[in-house]
């Protein structure tokens, strides 16, 4: 997860729509975009969640209960279930307007005839810190109900908020992040995802999630691609004709530094889909990674996967090469602790792409140079995000590593399956 919740330490706040009382099925302005989910042309049984760009990353519209209450929920491949905020203010279902704005949207659980308490199983857990709330307490039930997202239809256990202080000032426009990392063995449904769990049951046909972004500038003016949407989140399935070429499949690792360096949680949470970075280039200059403690690629397609991921002194290089200037921006193009750099416009297509290789493949995966620089208004900025000290430990592969690209994520092998996109 993120530092989705504290907007205000990063974005401006966006609008919701709907009254605490209830769930909306449809949300305003760009939101009510999410809730116009079709099938795909892939497996037989999967669909496809349009997803609306927004500050935090992607969303898309869930539905939970008995009769279905629809959200919007963020889309976040790096937390383990669904979470979702409910009537409950400091242990209290009646406090709620003391917690939570009239225009939140939220999931009334009350209003469910399914909805089932499942403390007896999975007691209740408090994140502190966490990329919710920081030094805030992140505080859930474990309860199940049925969630229905297109044909998919089936009992899940979620993560019901039970929100510890007032965010009444700042609205957010979802009601709940719909989780998407990967379950390792030995995990119970407290620290799965609902996609993970609906396969097991047999709700969805393949173990598969998949993602492309139509992003503004990409060779798919119209977003035909995504059906109009700014991306799609294929769920059960991928779609054969979106793949240039074939998938390269490579195992995810385990490594704990990225709850050192990336997303500090306590407990800790290591469910992430991360790969052996092998090789990082500048053009074709390598860059050192860190030897000690290898070198991780967490793909992370919300906000904090925005930006080229690079090491402090990969950037320095970048830097120099480009003959980058600092500049200080009101509103930068990715929310890392980096300074930034303007570059010339004139000159961008001379610039070195950035290219990776991934432990499984001799593959090497690129970042151009027109889709790592910026262009706010009339200045070109180098949108890179570094993490850590020195060479490189760990990056976030998201939003722009992702443009041109096809992501899937096997949730049956824990294996990421990258493609360059067929346009």
């Amino acid at each position: 997860m993120h530092s989705v919740l504290m907007k205000s330490l990063i974005f401006l706040p966006l609008l919701a729509s709907n009254s605490i009382i209830r769930a909306s099925p449809i949300a305003k302005n760009e939101i009510q975009r999410i809730s116009d989910t079709k099938g795909n042309k892939g497996s037989k049984g999967s669909f496809d969640l349009l997803l609306t760009w927004t500050p935090y990353g992607f969303a898309g519209n869930v539905s939970i209960g008995s009769p279905p209450q629809q959200f919007p929920a963020f889309v976040d491949w790096t937390w383990i279930g669904q979470y979702v905020f409910t009537t409950k203010c400091q242990g209290d279902p009646e406090r709620t307007s003391d917690c939570f704005a009239e225009d939140q949207f939220i999931f009334n659980q009350s209003q469910s005839r399914t909805f089932r308490n499942e403390s007896a199983l999975y007691p209740s857990r408090t994140w502190n810190p966490n990329h919710f709330f920081f030094y805030e307490d992140l505080t859930v039930d474990y309860a199940s109900d049925i969630q229905t997202i297109g044909p998919s239809s089936t009992r899940v256990v979620i993560q019901a908020a039970d929100q510890q202080f007032d965010i009444t000032e700042d609205p957010y426009p979802f009601a709940g992040v719909y989780g998407l990392s990967p379950a390792f063995k030995g995990d119970n449904a407290s620290i799965q995802s609902t996609f993970y769990q609906a396969w097991v049951a047999g709700a969805w046909p393949e173990p598969f999630t998949a993602f492309h972004y139509c992003y503004n500038g990409s060779v798919d003016t119209n977003k035909s691609t995504c059906q109009g949407a700014d991306g799609l989140e294929t769920l059960g399935g991928y779609d054969d004709s979106l793949v240039q070429g074939e998938l390269s499949w490579y195992d995810i690792i385990f490594f704990p530094e990225v709850n050192v360096v990336d997303f500090v949680y306590a407990p800790a949470i290591y469910n992430y889909w991360t790969l052996n970075l092998t090789q990082l280039t500048l053009g074709d200059k390598v860059q050192a990674l860190n030897e000690s403690t290898g070198a991780g690629a967490v793909f992370d397609h919300a906000s904090y996967g925005r930006g080229a991921p690079l090491s402090v002194n990969a950037y320095a290089e970048l830097i120099a090469t480009t003959g980058a200037t600092p500049i200080t921006l009101d509103s930068p193009p990715n929310n890392g602790n980096q300074s930034f750099y303007q570059v010339n416009c004139t000159t961008v297509t001379t610039f070195p792409p950035i290219r990776y290789q991934f432990q499984g493949h001799e593959k090497v995966w690129e970042i151009t140079p027109s889709n790592y620089v910026e262009k706010l208004d009339d200045i070109c900025v180098l949108n890179v995000r570094t993490l850590g000290d020195g060479d490189f430990i760990a990056g976030n592969f998201g939003e722009t590593f992702a443009k041109d690209k096809y992501v899937v994520l096997d949730f049956e092998k824990n294996k990421v399956g990258l493609a360059d996109l067929n346009w």
